[in-house]
Order: structure tokens, then sequence, then C-alpha cells
């Protein structure tokens, strides 16, 4: 295992104390199972919040999307994917590289969706605009867009076991 590979997480929370050390991952999922587990309150604020599971959406993101250079990169073959799954892939690809670490922001300009979607202004205003209605997407005050929590968990239920299965389908 690599040094950058392992970490160490130390976790003081009143008379309790826990220490989680191996693979990033590993203590990640560990350190937020932790939190779930001794703090009710947590759970609680979870089931009444939309929020989006990082370590679910990064397993089920794997092989679709990747980072380089501080950009989205959408690894499967766009021409098997409809046009806004395109976009989606990209903002929700967007939200999870910044949470990483990974991108400086968790937003995409209208010319950064247009070059991963590799159509022209009117398409992507077109489908940008029908996401928005779903209230999957939303323009921020800057005139960038971001997948909402609402439009990420959707997206994960209802698209992103369809554009697995054509990944697999197209292997």
């Amino acid at each position: 295992m690599r040094s950058e590979d392992h970490i160490v997480v130390h976790i003081k929370y009143g008379g309790l104390e826990q220490v989680y050390e191996g693979p990033v991952e590993a203590v990640w999922r560990a350190v937020n199972k932790f939190f779930s587990d001794l703090l009710p309150v947590f759970k609680l604020v979870r089931h009444a919040t939309l929020t989006v599971d990082l370590a679910e959406l990064i397993d089920d993101l794997k092989g679709l999307i990747s980072f380089s250079e501080g950009k989205v990169v959408i690894l499967v073959d766009k021409r098997r994917l409809p046009d806004r799954d395109i976009i989606m892939l990209g903002l929700v690809g967007a939200y999870l590289g910044y949470r990483l670490g990974s991108l400086p922001k968790e937003t995409l300009s209208s010319a950064e969706i247009r070059q991963l979607l590799e159509k022209s202004s009117k398409i992507t205003s077109t489908r940008l605009s029908e996401l928005k209605r779903q209230g999957w997407v939303e323009r921020t005050e800057d005139g960038e867009y971001r997948a909402t929590p609402l439009g990420i968990i959707k997206f994960r239920e209802k698209r992103l076991p369809r554009i697995s299965s054509r990944v697999r389908e197209s292997r």
C-alpha cells in the first residue's frame, strides 16, 4: 500500500475516543458510520434532509467518470447516452470532484457543459432548461450550473442503473 493511500483519523467526542487507520476509503466509511451510530441526532437530520452519500456515489460512478487536470472526464461512449444523462454525469461528477478535493468548484459553466455534450449552444440550453424544470439542476448566481441534491438522488435512482447496464452491454 502506498503511503498516500493510508490515513489515520483520531476522533474525540466527550469521553469517547476512537482512532481509525488504514486505506482512505475504508477509514472514510468507518468515520461516517461512527457519526451515524454514535450520534442519533445525525441520523434524524440525515433522514429529514436530502443528503448524498459520497461513498455510495463514488461506487455508482466507478468506470463512468474520472477527473483529470481539474475537469470532469466522462469515460463511457457518449454516443450511447441521452444528452441529459451526459449533462448529469458531468454535473454529478463536478459535485463529487469538488467534495473530494479533485476539482476547484462544484459547478460547470454552460461552455464546459457544451464541451462535455459536444452539441450546439441551443441544444445544451434546451437540455439544461429541461433539467432545471425537473429540479435536477439549478443555475447559480454567477451563471454556472450545479446538480441539486434532489437531482443527484433521482439521477442515481432513475438513470444510473440504465447507464450502467448500457455500458455493460457495450463491453
